[in-house]
């Protein structure tokens, strides 16, 4: 059937579907009801194809900031545990060395801090540094 080509269509609908056809044939300058029954679901139709087109850009984007939040939340992770583990193997280091020793009180860093904690801040804050800097750098080539 062309577009030129029309179906003749018998229906019964009730008074607010026939008060609604007359405002769409208003609204569109048209003169038939039949007209206004085509621009319907034309319109329909066009609505439906957005919301699937919608739909599926949704779950793109979806799955992509899935997968990028999965990657730096698993960084992290291993960053934490691995943060972790060191701090547990300094702790049972500091607490053999102070029962080997038998320290009853101790001084903190506050009141007095021992050259080689200054030494190890500045190594470590140095390295903490140049891992940020080579993570700047890798992320601005990642984004090329």
């Amino acid at each position: 059937m062309s577009s030129e080509e029309k179906a003749r269509l018998r229906l019964s609908v009730n008074p607010e579907v026939l008060d609604y056809i007359e405002e769409i044939k208003e609204e569109q300058n048209l003169s038939f009801n039949g007209d206004a029954v085509s621009f319907l679901v034309a319109d329909h139709k066009r609505l439906k194809k957005e919301q699937w087109s919608l739909n599926y850009v949704a779950e793109v984007v979806s799955k992509n900031l899935h997968e990028t939040l999965k990657e730096e939340l698993t960084r992290i992770r291993l960053g934490t545990n691995n943060t972790d583990r060191n701090t547990q193997i300094i702790t049972e280091v500091l607490n053999g060395m102070l029962i080997n020793d038998n320290v009853e009180g101790l001084v903190t860093s506050d009141v007095m801090e021992a050259e080689g904690i200054t030494s190890a801040k500045n190594v470590v804050q140095e390295r903490i540094e140049n891992k940020r800097q080579k993570r700047v750098e890798w992320e601005a080539s990642r984004q090329k």
